[in-house]
C-alpha cells in the first residue's frame, strides 16, 4: 500500500524535506495493518525502523507502567512511536491500527543528504551539482594529493561521464570490477548483501577502486538515491595513472639503514592468523585485510606502515586503503625471505 506525500509530510522529520527527498522516503516506506492487542515493539529492544501512527490507537507503556495513549488527534503522533534507540517504552495496539514504518538508517541517510546540501548552498553559494565541485573534492583527498600533476591532468582527460537515474545500481556486489567511479552529481548509498546501508556518497566521493586494486569482485553494491551523473575511469587507466604511482616499495636492508630522523615504522601483516601461524616477519603486527578498514582509526598517523608482500594482491589493497586514509605506507619486498629476521 502506497502512502501519499501529503500524509508522509505530516510526520517529523519528513516535514523538513524537499519534494525530491520526500519521494525517495515514500518509495521506501511501508504501511502495515496491525490487529488490536498486538505488541508492536518492546521496551529496551533495538528496533531497525521508525514507526508512526497513521490510524487507530496505541498505548505506550514505560518502565513504571505509566501509559500514554496515542491516536490520530494527538500532537505527539507526528513523531515516531519509538523516538529513542533502544526503545524506552513498549507499544501495544489498543485497537486495529495502521502504521507507517521506515528504515532508520535510510532516514538518517536522507536527512544527512538533505541537510548537507542546504548547508553547502548557504555557506558557499555553490551548488553541489556544479561541474567543478567533484573535481575540487577529489583533489583534496589524501589519495589524489600524492599523485604527480601530469597524472592528474591525464585522469581528468580520460574520465567519461555517465548519467544515472534514481534507484539505478552503479556497481553490484559479486561482479567483476571494470571501472573506477567518482560521483559528479546526485546522491548514492553503499549497501551490503542484506540491503543494510553502509555509507552515503556525495559529489566528489569515489568508489569501486578496491576491486580494481586487488583484481577481485565488488565487495558492496552502490545504488543511486537521486538522479545524477558519475565520472568513470577504465581499469587500465586507473592502474596506470592512479594505482601504480602511489605504490612504494622497500627492502629489509632499507629498513635496517633507515635514517633515524625519519618517522618510525611498523610492519603490518594483512594475512589471516592461520596463515602466519607457521612463519611471519619478526615484530610484524597482524591486522587481517578484512579488519583493516575498521582498525584505521586506531592507527598512528605519525608512523609509516610497511605491509609485507606475502599476502599476494591483498598487500596492494592494504596500501591503497592506508594511503586513502592519509597514512604513509609502502610494501616490503620479498617478505618470505626474511622470516628468520630483519
Amino acid at each position: 500500500m502506497a502512502i501519499s506525500l501529503d500524509v508522509l509530510a505530516s510526520f517529523a522529520p519528513f516535514n523538513t524535506l524537499g519534494h525530491e527527498y520526500l519521494t525517495q522516503v515514500a518509495e521506501k516506506a511501508n504501511l502495515r495493518e496491525i490487529s488490536k492487542g498486538t505488541i508492536i515493539f518492546k521496551r529496551g529492544r533495538p528496533f531497525p525502523e521508525k514507526v508512526y501512527l497513521v490510524g487507530g490507537t496505541v498505548d505506550l507503556i514505560d518502565s513504571n507502567f505509566q501509559v500514554s495513549t496515542i491516536n490520530p488527534a494527538s500532537e505527539s503522533r507526528r513523531s515516531p512511536l519509538n523516538i529513542t534507540q533502544p526503545t524506552q517504552v513498549s507499544a501495544v495496539a489498543k485497537s486495529d491500527v495502521t502504521l507507517l514504518a521506515v528504515d532508520s538508517d535510510f532516514i538518517d541517510l536522507v536527512l544527512a543528504w538533505s541537510e548537507s546540501s542546504d548547508e553547502a548552498a548557504d555557506i558557499s553559494g555553490v551548488s553541489l551539482h556544479d561541474d567543478n565541485d567533484w573535481m575540487s573534492s577529489l583533489l583534496q583527498s589524501p589519495l589524489f594529493s600524492r599523485l604527480p600533476p601530469a597524472n592528474i591532468r591525464q585522469l581528468f582527460i580520460r574520465f567519461s561521464a555517465l548519467k544515472v537515474q534514481a534507484d539505478e545500481v552503479v556497481i553490484k556486489q559479486g561482479e567483476r570490477g571494470d571501472y573506477f567511479y567518482v560521483l559528479e552529481s546526485g546522491s548514492a548509498m553503499v549497501m551490503d548483501p542484506a540491503g543494510k546501508i553502509l555509507a552515503a556518497l556525495r559529489p566528489g566521493n569515489y568508489f569501486g577502486e578496491e576491486a580494481l586494486v586487488g583484481d577481485t569482485t565488488r565487495n558492496a553494491t552502490v545504488k543511486m538515491i537521486t538522479p545524477g551523473k558519475v565520472m568513470r575511469l577504465k581499469k587500465e587507466d586507473f592502474r596506470e595513472l592512479l594505482q601504480e604511482p602511489i605504490l612504494k616499495f622497500v627492502t629489509a636492508e632499507d629498513l635496517k639503514t633507515r635514517p633515524a630522523d625519519l618517522p618510525p615504522y611498523q610492519i603490518l601483516d594483512v594475512r589471516l592468523p592461520l596463515e602466519r601461524r607457521i612463519q611471519s616477519v619478526p615484530d610484524s603486527r597482524n591486522i587481517p585485510l578484512n579488519q583493516l578498514r575498521n582498525n584505521l582509526k586506531n592507527l598512528d598517523d605519525a608512523v609509516t606502515y610497511v605491509v609485507t608482500d606475502d599476502s599476494g594482491r591483498r598487500c596492494d589493497v592494504a596500501v591503497h586503503l592506508l594511503t586513502q586514509a592519509g597514512f604513509d605506507s609502502c610494501i616490503l619486498r620479498d617478505s618470505a625471505n626474511h622470516y628468520a629476521g630483519l
